[in-house]
């Protein structure tokens, strides 16, 4: 005989069914949409309960999925500026082979479906001051915290130096080259299929001012490491230097 064991439904079990965004919930957000960016990595748009306190450009968010049966946490850095009028929050998600959560994002996420979400976190964001100058250093995915700087504060001398394999590759081309069009951005893509990975030692010719730049680098480890060494090798100062590893989990 199979015996079933239950607990009776407490008001605050009722209340999680009708409004799972209310205040004083475990935090959650809702999926509203699924924007696809490139051939395997969309934008994914979130409505955030009222918990939720906001955020810093450049920071990024672990959220809590359902796939398959089984609730996976992954970090996503946030892609939309601090004052969205909406009060919408974005993060864009590269799939990535084997992730389980990623791929489940890009393409299976539908609008409506609820996720946990933590509070946002992390270091890598803008110093108090803002830089009279700004060196970006991306490569793949690293260019998502770096997207959220640039949609947040405008600067008046902005460069980015950005690796895919492909120019299809490139997350945001469209607004980039839209930034570049307004003179608001330098942008230089490495398509590293055809240009070979980034050539470091060429960032004095891509960028001969690097010294007086406050420098962001987000990117695989590797890369992040080779370009750490060599811009302190130049002398750039240690204070100018922001950093972010991308490491993936299957």
């Amino acid at each position: 005989m199979l015996e079933m064991v239950t607990t009776p439904l407490l008001p605050s079990d009722y209340l999680d069914l009708v409004s799972p965004l209310r205040a004083g919930a475990d935090l959650r957000g809702r999926i509203e949409a699924v924007h696809p960016d490139t051939g395997d990595a969309a934008t994914i748009v979130i409505r955030p309960g009222r918990g939720w306190r906001g955020h810093t450009a450049g920071q990024y968010v672990r959220i809590g999925v359902d796939v398959d049966g089984v609730r996976l946490w992954r970090a996503y850095s946030i892609t939309s500026p601090t004052n969205r009028q909406d009060g919408r929050v974005t993060i864009t998600v590269k799939a990535i082979p084997d992730g389980k959560v990623s791929n489940h994002l890009v393409r299976r996420a539908k609008p409506g479906t609820l996720i946990q979400l933590d509070q946002p976190t992390g270091d890598f964001v803008l110093p108090q001051v803002k830089p009279a100058k700004v060196l970006y250093l991306t490569a793949g995915s690293g260019i998502t915290p770096v997207m959220g700087m640039l949609r947040d504060i405008e600067f008046d001398d902005v460069v980015m130096v950005h690796c895919a394999p492909q120019p299809q590759d490139v997350i945001f081309r469209n607004e980039l080259h839209d930034l570049v069009a307004d003179k608001k951005l330098r942008l230089t893509e490495v398509h590293t299929d055809t240009d070979g990975m980034l050539d470091i030692a060429r960032l004095d010719e891509l960028v001969p001012d690097i010294r007086d730049r406050d420098v962001f680098l987000c990117g695989p480890p590797g890369m992040v490491g080779a370009i750490r060494r060599t811009l302190r090798e130049a002398r750039v100062p240690r204070r100018n230097i922001h950093l972010e590893e991308f490491a993936f989990a299957p």
